[in-house]
Parts: structure tokens; sequence; C-alpha cells
């Protein structure tokens, strides 16, 4: 698969609410898609299982040719990945949501170089500067200090854009 994302007849449900019914997507290298819906029509559970924050099945999500949450045997059966399997891939996957979820105790910068730093084993110093480069980028040098509740909704947003990069997905 040469496609950056393809999912496959996806369906997700929550007990009797069938939520993702045969969702078909398929994303190119630098398109850009919006999912737009309704509230409750199923965007943000569409976006958890991209990640498998959210397991799904029956279908199949790829990004990059890899197959998430899953492994397929040598007969197509699927058996699902533990969460050390899957936390590397998962790593390479940037996803800001609505709710940006930015630690309030922590600052700007602090938010930014967290998931490097304890995920991805970067050293902190590496992951200040790239922070501090991100930060530049999306028009925030001089916030790093702040904290998210001093910060504009907008301002929020592009720190989690920050963040999510900061993790160098694919």
């Amino acid at each position: 698969m040469s496609s950056k994302i393809q999912i496959v007849d996806l369906h997700k449900s929550f007990e009797a609410l069938h939520v993702l019914k045969g969702i078909d997507l398929t994303v190119e290298p630098g398109e850009v898609v919006c999912v737009i819906g309704p509230s409750g029509s199923g965007k943000s559970t569409l976006l958890n299982c991209i990640n498998f924050l959210e397991p799904y099945g029956p279908g199949e999500v790829w990004v990059d040719g890899i197959l998430i949450g899953y492994r397929k045997d040598g007969k197509g059966a699927l058996s699902r990945l533990s969460d050390r399997e899957l936390n590397p891939i998962r790593a390479k996957i940037g996803i800001v949501f609505q709710q940006f979820n930015l630690f309030p105790h922590l600052t700007v910068l602090q938010n930014i170089i967290e998931a490097p730093v304890q995920v991805k084993r970067v050293d902190k110093a590496a992951a200040i500067e790239l922070a501090q480069g991100l930060l530049a980028k999306v028009g925030l040098s001089d916030k790093q200090d702040f904290y998210p509740s001093q910060l504009s909704g907008g301002q929020q947003h592009r720190v989690a854009i920050a963040r999510a990069l900061a993790m160098e997905p694919g």
C-alpha cells in the first residue's frame, strides 16, 4: 500500500451502538482531509481507531503500509498487538484533537517535550531545541514559559500541533 492512510471496511461498536459502519478512506501523502459531521457521528472514534486508541473490528487500518493494532497470520487471520508492540507504532502517528489535553501544570515548553523525552527517550536538550523551533513555526516563541490557562484557545491549539509534531510522526 503506497497510501499514507488506508482504511478498509472499518466497523466500531460500543455495545449495541454501531458507530462506524464500513468506513473506507484513502489518504495520499501530502493530502489534507477534513472529517466533518454532527456531534456523535463518529469523527473522534474514527481518529481514535487510526491510532488504535480505540480497538476496532472488523476492518483494517493501515498507516504507511503498517496494519494498525493487529497482525495477520499466513491465513489472513488477525490477532491483536500488545500495547508494548503498539507503542512504537503509535509514536509515529500524530493526531490533534478538539480537546487539546495539554497538561495544565506544565508550561508550553514542558508540554511539548514531555512525550519525546518520556516515550522516545530523546535527550532533553535536543527535545528543547526541537520544541523551540516548532514554537517559532507556530508563532509562539514568546509563550514557551506560559501555562495553558494563560493562552487563548487558538494558542492552545497551536501548542497541541507543535506537541504532535515534536514526536516527528511519519
